[in-house]
């Protein structure tokens, strides 16, 4: 199995739209990347998400650096990878592309990967009704009748 390490706030802020939703909503836009790129991996290919910050995932394909940086982890996880042939590592970032590269992994851009994974899903639009989802920040959740209210009321007081 080929793993993907993706700094993935360097990729959210090379996407113009993904870029716009994480300036409104920094948690709608990590999700939507997590399932934009979910969307277009290979069978034989798993994505690791190491975002800056603080953040809670149940999910173990999604790391949040907490104290330290995004950086500091992929630099370590790369360090620690045993088979390195099957890493491929995904940031703009000069420092840790240098790395990346001098271990042995394949370097993809935040741009050229973004660009691979508009591709794939174009391919495969209209198979996969959860393809392309960003979260629409202005769209109004459904009101409740009296009747679910109650209903709601039953299974949360």
């Amino acid at each position: 199995m080929k793993t993907i390490i993706i700094d993935a706030n360097n990729v959210i802020h090379k996407d113009a739209q993904l870029k716009a939703l994480f300036n409104k909503d920094k948690e709608a836009a990590q999700l939507a990347l997590v399932e934009k790129v979910k969307a277009g991996l290979n069978k034989d290919e798993k994505a690791v998400f190491v975002f800056d910050g603080f953040g809670k995932s149940t999910n173990s394909s999604v790391i949040y650096s907490e104290n330290k940086t995004a950086d500091e982890l992929i630099r370590k996880r790369i360090e620690n990878f045993t088979e390195v042939k099957k890493l491929t590592i995904v940031s703009s970032d000069n420092g840790i592309t240098g790395l990346a590269r001098v271990c042995g992994c394949t370097v993809k851009s935040s741009e050229n990967f973004l660009n691979e994974i508009s591709k794939k899903q174009n391919v495969t639009s209209g198979k996969n009704i959860n393809q392309n989802y960003l979260y629409d920040l202005n769209e109004k959740p459904e009101s409740m009748n009296k009747k679910e209210i109650e209903e709601f009321k039953k299974y949360f007081t």
